[in-house]
């Protein structure tokens, strides 16, 4: 999709002085105040570039209110990039019907907010007032659920203009096209011939991975290549019915049909059925259904390699190891002999290293002391209710008996027996992420930051930034440090915004976080608060950051104390080796020439 670039921050040209850029502020100042044409602009613009953006933005809105569009949309991405994303649509709107620019920005953050059809609307109604980014992203919109003729149409338009994001997926897009119609030519031949073999041959291409972001960015091709698959299935293709199912499957609504699909070629005999069962069962956190579909994929194959691999990982997350190591070698791999160019093979010796390093260290294979305290928990959870239930699942989690403990954790019910459960499936490699959120709601809604936080971890694995910031903002106000770090972070990074970010660096470091105390301390010796940074940067250096002295001395000179300074400029030389066994060569960077500063 195309975007407009974000806000940033760029210091005073080279050239110019430290005197003269005060003056120029100071002029600016005064003619915004005075209300002068363009001046609010300025003056907004001038803060901006400094990265003082509380202090911009309003001088932003008054320049807004009267009448500059482009105020309004670097009001609204502003906004976006600190999480506001109310007031970013509001800024939005303000213009969005008189400028091509508010309306994109609009119609990308009701995209992103999953309101399809105002994004539509006002892609289209920034395409008329002259906006080729809203012709390109509203033609992919039409591609998106199949009008393909009138989306090339627009990317041609788009195009036309000088746009190389539309010339790009103009091209993808006929492509693919081109290539669905060939499919469906070798389909056509292979139904008019019977033939259920070349029938599934003609569409193997269609589920190559490097296929999986294209069926994201058009859903339709969702549909198209489904109803391509249940052709060839009709042929008598069994592997054919698989594929379909895959296809259905990405629809959460229809996961019941894609099963019963998978099912029916499993009972016609295809083994790879059995293994996408038990890829699907893993993935919701099923153990024991996956593991008996992946014994079943295995004996119908008589050796399925990657039923073999995957009941390997399973043993080894339990701690089964014998049985690990048996299935393991039941792929054919020959650790001592591997093919070193092989990807498959690799996984195998370093899931067999994995094996050896749990047998040659008792600690990772669960504590005794869990083990001696089973019977009795498990006496009470067979008279109890929940709360020993969960102790006998925390317990049995802890020996990572992991389908008993998931049994005990439902059982539980309560919402920290499910967080229990999520994060144990989740934790154990195997279970999508996505999939177990559900878990973590009912413990995040009676307000565990923790919970928050994992969710918002899981969406920003996922890609999915715009609901990660939302759960990370909701973890960072009940509290959580790491969430607030994340969010300075992205300030920091994303939108150019220092301000922000020392704000949420000096919330993590509240909770006693390190590097983000270290990360608000230098902000603020940054823009001479220098008082404000000592306490911070003590703490960073207390907690073993290896940068914080250097800073700290910066700090102690600001505030006039030369010989305190002096001695915290001797302990980052002293600590100079640490970082650069930290950081490497760069690291010569990270403490300045005294002398220059």
């Amino acid at each position: 999709m195309v975007d407009h670039p974000s806000h940033g921050t760029s210091g005073a040209a080279p050239t110019e002085t430290a005197g003269e850029s005060r003056d120029e502020a100071a002029e600016l100042r005064a003619a915004a105040a005075a209300g002068e044409p363009g001046a609010y602009r300025s003056y907004a613009e001038l803060l901006t570039g400094r990265g003082q953006l509380d202090e911009a933005l309003p001088w932003w809105a008054r320049a807004a209110d009267a009448g500059d569009a482009d105020a309004s949309r670097t009001l609204a991405m502003c906004h976006r990039d600190r999480g506001d994303f109310a007031e970013a649509e509001r800024w939005y709107r303000s213009a969005a019907d008189r400028d091509g620019g508010c309306a994109f920005g609009l119609a990308r953050l009701l995209q992103e907010a999953g309101d399809l059809a105002g994004a539509e609307e006002w892609y289209g109604r920034g395409a008329a007032l002259g906006s080729v980014a809203c012709t390109t992203n509203g033609a992919l919109m039409l591609a998106a659920r199949g009008e393909w003729a009138t989306a090339l149409e627009r990317l041609a338009e788009a195009s036309a203009e000088g746009d190389d994001v539309a010339t790009r997926a103009r091209k993808v897009i006929e492509d693919l096209l081109a290539e669905l119609a060939a499919r469906r030519d070798a389909l056509a031949a292979a139904e008019t011939a019977g033939d259920p073999e070349a029938a599934y041959e003609a569409l193997r291409a269609l589920l190559a991975p490097d296929r999986a972001t294209m069926y994201d960015t058009y859903p339709h091709m969702v549909a198209e290549a489904e109803a391509l698959y249940a052709r060839a299935a009709a042929v008598g293709s069994v592997k054919a019915l698989v594929d379909q199912a895959i296809f259905a499957a990405r629809d959460p609504g229809r996961r019941d049909e894609a099963r019963a699909l998978v099912e029916r070629a499993h009972e016609l005999g295809y083994d790879g059925a059995a293994f996408v069962l038990g890829v699907w069962s893993e993935e919701h956190g099923d153990l024991r259904a996956a593991e008996s579909w992946y014994r079943a994929a295995d004996e119908a194959d008589g050796g399925h390699f990657w039923a073999c691999y995957n009941l390997g990982v399973l043993c080894t997350r339990q701690r089964r190891l014998d049985e690990a190591e048996e299935w393991l070698l039941s792929t054919g791999v020959d650790p001592e002999n591997r093919d070193p160019f092989s990807e498959s093979e690799e996984r195998v010796v370093r899931a067999l290293e994995d094996v050896a390093a749990l047998r040659d260290d008792p600690g990772r294979q669960g504590s005794a002391q869990w083990r001696d305290r089973l019977p009795g928990l498990r006496a009470r959870a067979e008279d109890g209710g929940p709360d020993a239930w969960y102790a006998y699942a925390e317990a049995l989690d802890h020996v990572h008996r992991l389908p008993e403990a998931a049994e005990w954790y439902r059982k539980a019910g309560t919402p920290r027996a499910l967080l229990a459960l999520g994060r144990m499936l989740y934790r154990s490699g195997g279970a999508r992420g996505t999939l177990m959120v559900p878990y973590y709601e009912p413990a995040a809604g009676e307000g565990d930051a923790s919970a928050a936080y994992d969710i918002g971890r899981i969406h920003d694995e996922a890609g999915n930034r715009r609901t990660a910031e939302i759960w990370f903002h909701r973890a960072a106000g009940l509290g959580h440090g790491g969430a607030a770090w994340w969010l300075g972070r992205t300030s920091e990074e994303r939108g150019g915004d220092p301000q922000q970010a020392e704000r949420w660096y000096v919330r993590a470091a509240r909770t006693g976080l390190v590097p983000p105390a270290f990360l608000a301390g230098r902000s603020m010796v940054r823009r001479g608060a220098h008082a404000d940074a000592v306490p911070l940067l003590h703490a960073a250096h207390d907690g073993g950051h290896a940068e914080a002295a250097y800073w700290l001395a910066k700090a102690v000179r600001g505030l006039g104390r030369p010989e305190e300074a002096e001695r915290w400029l001797r302990t980052a030389a002293e600590r100079h080796p640490q970082l650069l066994r930290e950081y490497g060569d760069m690291a010569r960077l990270a403490i300045p020439d005294p002398v220059d500063q």
